[in-house]
């Protein structure tokens, strides 16, 4: 879905928009629900440009409650295509690598995979313990049983001991 025969981009400017089903991209454990990609070409002798922007949808599992909840991710990404042997590289922002010379194609699955899997977030969190700048709610800290009532500097006997055993 995501690789394109060289000789089908048309020389210079060129775009494409692709929508996305839950099956054609695989995210490993996170279920993919589907998305856009809108992916622009710049094609010349010596290399294929493409800037693409994807809006997907990626179902999570809350942290701290377990419910699922959609997840949205918009991100755009850079991949040159070098038409001679270079060294790939990768960042955030882009990535340059070489053409395959064998099947004379370009494929943007994995930039794509990667740009989504990248934004996911570390804490994953539902919506609705989220406020309105997407900064997580404070929870409630609740405490149960007898709390004493004055803190006293209590020292573990094992400690004493030791100390006895020094002296």
């Amino acid at each position: 879905m995501l690789t394109f025969k060289i000789f089908e981009i048309p020389e210079g400017e060129s775009e494409k928009t692709l929508d996305l089903a839950s099956q054609e991209l695989d995210l490993g454990e996170l279920t993919f629900n589907g998305g856009t990609i809108d992916i622009k070409f710049y094609r010349t002798l010596h290399f294929i440009r493409t800037t693409f922007s994807v809006d997907a949808k990626v179902e999570l599992i809350c942290d701290r409650s377990l419910d699922a909840f959609d997840y949205e991710v918009q991100q755009d990404y850079e991949v040159l295509f070098k038409a001679e042997e270079v060294e790939e590289t990768a960042d955030e922002s882009g990535a340059v690598r070489n053409y395959d010379h064998g099947g004379n194609q370009i494929d943007l699955e994995q930039d794509v995979r990667d740009t989504i899997l990248l934004n996911i977030p570390t804490k994953k969190l539902h919506p609705r313990f989220l406020d309105d700048d997407g900064n997580p709610k404070e929870m409630l800290d609740e405490q149960f049983g007898d709390i004493p009532d004055e803190e006293e500097d209590r020292i573990d006997p094992r400690w004493e001991k030791l100390k006895e055993l020094k002296d």
